[in-house]
């Protein structure tokens, strides 16, 4: 019975505490931002341009370790309304996964809008074409009118290692953990 107690006890203070540590050990992604949105059009499509800021030198030290990585840039595209909601137009994800192999010392970059993996030499290489889409059709132009406004948003997603699942439960422990940005809007005006 007292051993029961005992470890009835020792399993609450653990609960207890549980935040105080992870708190002092957990990253702070916040500072994380998608930056230098742009949106235009070409003769037939809407495009989005942007970037992410940095990463975190942990991140940077998860990828450098081998662990396969999958960022995820969310663009929806809103047609202003006045006076209702906002009607979104348009929904486009763009995976970009991420592996380093450490023997061969070697980036290889998969992406939902480019049929072969892009390889690389270095992080400073590699790192662009990480943090940045560039030219993302979202929409048609003939689905639009001059005189409406428009608006893009995007955000960017962090999809942490894959762990087995037996293993999943021990990730509460990690400092690591899937994070998003905030929604960065850029308005977009129609031009023919």
């Amino acid at each position: 019975m007292k051993n029961k107690i005992l470890v009835l006890l020792i399993i609450t203070i653990v609960l207890l505490l549980f935040p105080l540590f992870y708190n002092h050990y957990a990253i702070d992604y916040s500072e994380i931002k998608i930056r230098d949105v742009l949106v235009t059009n070409d003769n037939t499509n809407v495009l989005v341009y942007a970037r992410v800021s940095h990463f975190t030198p942990d991140l940077e030290k998860a990828i450098l370790a081998g662990v396969p990585t999958t960022f995820s840039f969310k663009i929806e595209f809103y047609q202003d309304e006045e006076f209702w909601f906002d009607k979104r137009l348009a929904q486009v994800e763009v995976k970009k996964n991420i592996k380093y192999d450490q023997i061969k010392k070697t980036f290889y970059l998969t992406s939902d809008f480019e049929r072969a993996p892009a390889v690389f030499q270095g992080f400073d290489v590699a790192w662009p074409a990480i943090a940045e889409i560039n030219g993302i059709p979202i929409i048609n132009t003939k689905h639009l009118n001059q005189d409406q406004k428009y608006y893009a948003r995007i955000k960017m997603e962090w999809e942490n290692y894959r762990l087995p699942f037996y293993a999943k439960l021990i990730r509460i422990f990690l400092s690591f953990r899937d994070f998003e940005t905030d929604w960065q809007s850029q308005p977009f005006h129609f031009q023919q």
